[in-house]
Order: structure tokens, then sequence, then C-alpha cells
């Protein structure tokens, strides 16, 4: 901006120079106004040289400032692929040690499922066999309730048997004791009574 309005300004400056040159020269003296047009000139011509040096040195740093941010664009696209794969192969590993995790609750839930049916089997089973033995036993109880009076009564004939033989049998010890005394026992009066 500073530039247009000092080319701006010297334009004019030259064109009144050019006008007041034209129409009022001085005899023997230099043409201060062509003077000063050409130095116009040349100062002009030296401030265009230096701003094209420093358009072009100012569009160098842009372009060195465009390279270094397209460096870090491409460097922050890089990161955010490699994080975008990264993200991927770990959003794969869930999935898969999700998947098998599920898979293996489900094969558990169905070995669980399958004994429980082989244990409702084998409760069925023994259900089954214990209602036989109830029945079994509630047969076997009127016929043990039988032979246990059955039982009773043998017991007391043996008893009584028992009883006959133990007195038959301290008859036989006095026997024994009168016969080593000489004297006759009622057996033995009984035997030859008997023969």
């Amino acid at each position: 901006m500073f530039l247009l309005r000092g080319a701006g300004g010297a334009a004019i400056g030259i064109f009144v120079g050019f006008v007041v040159s034209y129409f009022f020269r001085l005899p023997g003296r230099i043409d201060a106004f062509a003077f000063a047009e050409t130095m116009l000139g040349v100062v002009i011509t030296g401030l265009a040289i230096v701003g094209a040096f420093m358009v072009a040195l100012q569009w160098s740093n842009l372009e060195s400032k465009m390279h270094v941010f397209d460096v870090k664009v491409k460097e922050t696209r890089e990161f955010f692929d490699n994080a975008n794969k990264r993200a991927l192969e770990i959003a794969t590993d869930i999935d898969e040690y999700v998947k098998s995790t599920v898979d293996g609750y489900n094969e558990k839930v169905d070995y669980l499922q399958n004994l429980h049916e082989e244990n409702a089997k084998t409760a069925e089973e023994i259900n089954s066999k214990i209602d036989e033995y109830k029945k079994m036993y509630v047969e076997n109880e009127e016929s043990f309730a039988i032979n246990q009076e059955k039982f009773e009564e043998k017991q007391k004939e043996l008893g009584k048997i028992i009883e006959e033989y133990g007195k038959l049998i301290d008859r036989v010890d006095k026997a024994i004791e009168l016969r080593k005394d000489g004297e006759h026992s009622d057996i033995e009066e009984a035997a030859t009574n008997a023969g």
C-alpha cells in the first residue's frame, strides 16, 4: 500500500515538474525539474528493484513456510492414518476377543445345559428306582412282619427247648455227682425201669 501511494505521489510530482519545466525555463541554469525528474526516476527505479527483491524474498519465505506447512500436514495425515489403522486393529482385536469370549460362554452354557439334562435323566432314573424300592419295601415289610412273628415264635420254642435242655444237663450233672458218691440217681432208676 505504501508503495502504491509513493508511486502515485511520484507520478503527480513528475507530471507537475514536467509541466513547469516545459513552460518556465531559466536561461543558463540547470533545469531543476528535469534533474528532479531524472532523480525521481532513478529513485523510483531503485525502489522498484528493491521492492522486487523484497517481493522475491517474501515469496521465498512464504514458499518455505508453505513447504513446512505441507510437511506438517503430511505428517499430521500420516499420524491420523496410523492412528486410524491402530484404532481399527484394536477394534478388530476387541471384536475377536469379545467373540471368543461369547463363544466360550456359549460353549460353557451348552455344557451346563447338557449336564443339567443328564442330571435330570439320572434323577428320574434314581427316583424310579426309589419308587421300585419303596414298592418292594412295602411288599417286603408285610412279609417281614409275618416272618418276624414266625421268628419270634421260633425263638420262644427254642427258648423252651434250651430251658429243658438246661434242666436235663443239670440232672445229668447231679447224676454224675451222685454216682461218684455211690448213690443212684433218679435218671438211672428211670433208665433201669424203662429197660
